[in-house]
């Protein structure tokens, strides 16, 4: 009996001790439905136009401050071809608000297909990323399980020489990311990123 006993309150330790605090149930709740593997094999399957692509998002740094996310983005039928790689922090900025700060990691191909093992990014520190300075994108709760988001528009510039700013909406939902990048002339003209819409990702995988 004794025995028995002392396992279970070995358990409720245990457990206890390695469980996450959740301070701000609707931010967790965001971040639950962004982590996970992704992937718009259906959408590439009825329009060629859009190339089959695959989406990792995975937490990282569970012991800062914060939800940091990092975010890989590469073509499916070719894992070098990667798109994006991104840190991500996501906080609460009022009552109805959350947004998410991209970072610049410097050496990114260092850490190519890293949400494979996590804990590569123990020697990333904060310090050492660049913040993309205006292209926070700030989300709203639609309803219990559906998030939209969006950049400011024309806070978020370009390093491609034709394109002035970039705006990104997403809308987050139970298993599924839309996300629609486009990239606008100074005179405000779309010259870069799909028209017809956004990318459809859907959860292939929890992370």
């Amino acid at each position: 009996m004794k025995q028995t006993l002392l396992f279970s309150f070995a358990l409720l330790f245990f457990f206890g001790c390695n469980s996450e605090t959740i301070q701000d149930a609707e931010l967790h709740n965001l971040v639950t439905l962004l982590v996970g593997e992704f992937s718009n094999i259906e959408q590439s399957e009825k329009d060629s136009s859009f190339n089959h692509l695959k989406m990792v998002n995975t937490r990282i740094w569970k012991d800062k401050p914060g939800y940091w996310v990092y975010s890989e983005l590469f073509n499916a039928k070719n894992n070098d071809a990667i798109y994006g790689q991104r840190i991500l922090n996501y906080e609460r900025v009022d009552s109805s608000t959350f947004t998410s700060t991209a970072y610049i990691i410097s050496n990114a191909k260092d850490y190519r297909m890293g949400w494979k093992n996590k804990r590569i990014f123990d020697k990333l520190t904060i310090d050492s990323l660049t913040v993309r300075d205006g292209c926070q994108v700030y989300f709203t709760k639609s309803t219990s399980t559906i998030y939209s988001g969006k950049t400011r528009k024309g806070s978020c510039s370009s390093s491609i020489d034709y394109v002035e700013y970039i705006i990104s909406d997403f809308v987050i939902s139970r298993d599924k990311i839309s996300l629609w990048n486009r990239g606008y002339s100074a005179k405000g003209k779309q010259v870069w990123g799909k028209i017809k819409g956004p990318h459809k990702y859907k959860r292939t995988s929890k992370k």
